[in-house]
């Protein structure tokens, strides 16, 4: 019964413990469980509504990738350089006033700048030219290739020596059709002249 603890029951549960005794455990209430997974969480009354509160339970943002999802479609790279052609042209039209400007300053550190900019435009146009020249190589490569293996041919995957050597072929035809080949192969010469000439013992 209630009236029968002794006052030293008392202050033997108020002594403090000593050290490394375990830490009593307090019995923690569970929720109520919902009726509903939907269901809206009933909030206890003896604490304070805060102003601000979710009303509409949404579930969470999940950020997607175009280029893995198939909602979006399957990816073609020649229609996309289509639509978006028009950035290419945004991007020259810039070139031509960045050389304008150029040539009328006057200032040192604003013709370093704008040198700068003019060398990473050239950079970036010579690297896409390149992707875009490799990337039409490869697909007529495939289609070609198609077309034999469909008559019986063992199929060949194009390779990066094989890449370089189709691009190399092209840039002498065009060079031959330009009636430069003869200047580049001479510049060429000397080039690997110098080069042999480096390693060259004294």
């Amino acid at each position: 019964p209630k009236g029968s603890q002794t006052m030293g029951d008392r202050t033997d549960r108020r002594q403090p413990r000593g050290k490394g005794a375990p830490a009593p455990q307090r019995k923690r209430k569970r929720k109520p469980a919902k009726s509903d997974k939907n269901a809206p969480e009933e909030l206890s009354s003896k604490r304070p509504v805060s102003r601000f509160r979710q009303v509409i339970q949404r579930k969470g943002f999940k950020p997607r990738d175009p280029r893995f999802d198939e909602s979006c479609g399957a990816a073609k790279p020649a229609a996309f350089r289509k639509a978006y052609g028009f950035i290419d042209d945004i991007k020259e039209e810039e070139a031509r006033v960045l050389k304008k400007m150029l040539k009328k300053t006057k200032s040192k550190n604003k013709q370093t700048k704008l040198a700068a900019a003019l060398t990473k435009y050239k950079q970036e146009k010579r690297a896409k030219d390149l992707d875009t020249k490799q990337k039409d190589i490869k697909s007529t490569w495939i289609k070609k290739e198609r077309e034999l293996v469909a008559k019986g041919k063992k199929p060949y995957y194009l390779k990066k020596k094989d890449m370089k050597k189709i691009m190399l072929a092209e840039k002498y035809l065009k060079l031959k059709k330009e009636g430069r080949l003869d200047k580049a192969m001479a510049k060429r010469r000397k080039k690997n002249a110098n080069r042999d000439h480096r390693f060259m013992p004294e």
